[in-house]
């Protein structure tokens, strides 16, 4: 008898000791999930953070960018142009201009003499 008992004994104490491990071992990988989503959120935070900066600051230059394309029109209009040639000395062509290539736009001949 004293050997079933102390059979029992040992077994229950090795089913004891495995359910200590094992309770062990699921605390320690609670606590180590909890530590890696803190972790993963903190980095997550401050990665929104940068985007919310980087969405302002692209807000910012699309708005730049109206503004330069205002410019850029305001500027190129042909009676603004004129305006700033005659400033600087330039005058008004007499003559007409013909191209002598179709294909090119920049090479020109004046058809008077």
């Amino acid at each position: 008898m004293c050997k079933i008992k102390s059979f029992k004994v040992r077994k229950q104490e090795h089913i004891h000791k495995t359910c200590n491990i094992l309770f062990l071992t699921c605390f320690c990988l609670f606590v180590a999930s909890t530590v890696v989503r803190i972790y993963f959120y903190n980095d997550l935070a401050v990665k929104n953070g940068d985007l919310r900066g980087t969405y302002e600051s692209q807000i910012a230059l699309e708005e730049e960018i109206a503004s330069l394309k205002y410019e850029e029109a305001a500027l190129s209009n042909m009676s603004y142009v004129e305006a700033e040639a005659s400033k600087l000395g330039f005058i008004a062509m007499e003559e007409r201009l013909m191209t002598l290539d179709a294909s090119s736009t920049g090479v020109v001949a004046s058809l008077t003499r």
